[in-house]
């Protein structure tokens, strides 16, 4: 296995829930320092979307249950054996299949242009750390494109998005009205790698004030490459 499809496999197993807690609250971390690595975390979150859209729930009768609970006392019972469900390479061999089909229906779904026009600057986090807001920017520098990530929006209250630079006053971009694909228009040459972007919960409407009047609750620093 080469390097990049290692990391391609450490973004995956990540998605997929497949990574132990120490290593998921390391992983948590490397999502806010390494844009590569964050770019590749959404590129696998939108693939197995796909999934989601082309599957319906299915609520497991009492019979399942039974028959999963006894095949793991039966499992847990043979010594010196190990059962091919608690092996690594059974739940390895699993993530990489979801993630095969995860490929071909994100590439069947999406728009294939779209990877080349946009390029992903930040990601903001919060106290959650599965719940992010992920910011692309335009090639020609001057649109934001802000999409949620496992957050659900508030019925009677707004997010707002805010840009920092340095010591200067937070600037409001806007609202962010949808989970994704929310179009924010930037003033040239407002981005580097010093800036903030912020996103604070606000009244309808969004803050009367020159800045944030309610909790800032996710932010996250701007990378361009």
């Amino acid at each position: 296995m080469t390097g990049q499809e290692q990391h391609d496999l450490t973004a995956a197993e990540y998605v997929l829930g497949l990574t132990d807690d120490e290593t998921r609250h390391r992983l948590d971390k490397r999502l806010n320092d390494d844009s590569v690595f964050a770019a590749e975390v959404l590129h696998w979150q939108k693939a197995f979307s796909g999934i989601d859209l082309l599957t319906h729930a299915v609520i497991p009768s009492s019979a399942v249950w039974q028959q999963i609970e006894q095949d793991l006392g039966r499992n847990a019972g043979v010594s010196g054996t190990t059962s091919i469900r608690k092996h690594p390479g059974f739940w390895l061999g699993w993530g990489l299949a979801a993630a095969m089909a995860g490929i071909l229906i994100f590439t069947h779904l999406s728009n294939p242009d779209a990877p080349q026009s946009m390029q992903l600057i930040a990601v903001l986090s919060g106290a959650q750390p599965d719940a992010q807001f992920v910011v692309n920017l335009d090639k020609s520098a001057s649109l934001l494109q802000v999409s949620a990530l496992n957050i659900t929006l508030p019925e009677n209250k707004n997010l707002q998005l805010w840009l920092i630079r340095g010591s200067a006053p937070p600037q409001s971009l806007g609202l962010i009205n949808h989970s994704d694909s929310n179009v924010f228009r930037l003033p040239p040459g407002e981005l580097d790698n010093q800036t903030v972007l912020a996103v604070s919960l606000e009244p309808v409407g969004g803050s009367t004030l020159s800045g944030p009047s309610g909790p800032v609750i996710f932010q996250g620093k701007v990378t361009l490459l």
